[in-house]
């Protein structure tokens, strides 16, 4: 298990996609291996001409060796992400995001992983208007018992260094797992240490729920979020609450409807949102 999906459970179930308005997806095989898709955003919070109109293909080999992705919209975004396993524990990741209208907005990376019979590392190099590079590693040290870090550099004011380090327990329906990081400050740039707690129960083969803790010092910042998932045949709702003042519920039915809704009741921001998804008769899955 790579270090970024050693609290894959609560990632899961807290990253929530809210949008605001309608969004209509459709997908059109081309061939076996090959498909278009397309998306359209209508809302208030998207841009100034109010909507968002994007297409690209969706590539996929016999056994899932190789994945490519790609997306351009009328907004002037364009990116595209590359996927290749190599050999029985390889795999090179490269991705690239760029704005054709705003060229400060362009991302580009890439990283090579290796998973062992009981231990994982990574290596990754990046550009967002600095150059980033680094790497992780992980080692299964019991049967339930995972250690492993991360450390990044960011090569500006004399390189800035951002090492975290994690731990992941997991045993039967009980998953925990801490993770302790150090960072600059982008305002004081001094640095500033992060404590993240987080639990999850899988109370039946349904219901989930967890909930996480996070500390940070010096400036002694303090939060909690709660948030539950349920899984029905055809159907899924996540919901997520935290003392910020946040608020949100996701609903999305693998047959091509969802709904969402978010308020920030601190930043006074509102979000609700409707999907609709246009799928090919032979798939009841969303991709």
């Amino acid at each position: 298990m790579h270090f970024e999906m050693m609290s894959r459970e609560w990632s899961q179930m807290s990253q929530q996609d809210n949008w605001d308005g309608f969004r209509m997806e459709a997908v059109t095989p081309v061939t076996k291996h090959l498909q278009a898709a397309h998306t359209l955003f209508l809302g208030t919070q998207l841009r100034e001409a109010g909507y968002i109109y994007q297409f690209g293909p969706f590539f996929q080999s016999e056994g899932q060796r190789t994945v490519i992705t790609a997306r351009a919209g009328l907004d002037g975004a364009v990116n595209g992400r590359w996927i290749q396993k190599i050999g029985t524990g390889f795999e090179l990741k490269a991705s690239s995001a760029t704005h054709l209208k705003d060229m400060q907005r362009n991302m580009h990376d890439a990283s090579l992983e290796y998973t062992g019979k009981d231990w994982t590392c990574g290596a990754k190099v990046a550009w967002q208007g600095a150059w980033l590079g680094g790497g992780s590693f992980t080692q299964r040290v019991l049967p339930s018992l995972t250690l492993g870090g991360d450390l990044t550099f960011v090569a500006v004011n004399n390189i800035m260094t951002i090492g975290q380090l994690g731990v992941r327990w997991a045993e039967g329906k009980d998953v925990v797992t801490l993770g302790v990081s150090q960072q600059p400050s982008p305002k004081t740039g001094s640095n500033v240490q992060e404590l993240r707690a987080q639990y999850v129960r899988r109370l039946s083969d349904r219901l989930s729920l967890g909930a996480e803790l996070k500390l940070s010092r010096p400036d002694k910042e303090s939060g909690l979020s709660m948030c539950y998932e349920y899984a029905f045949r055809n159907a899924r709702i996540q919901g997520l609450l935290d003392t910020d003042g946040k608020v949100s519920c996701c609903v999305s039915d693998y047959q091509g409807l969802g709904f969402t809704g978010m308020i920030d009741y601190a930043r006074s921001d509102y979000k609700f949102g409707v999907l609709m998804h246009i799928m090919p008769p032979d798939q009841n899955q969303p991709m």
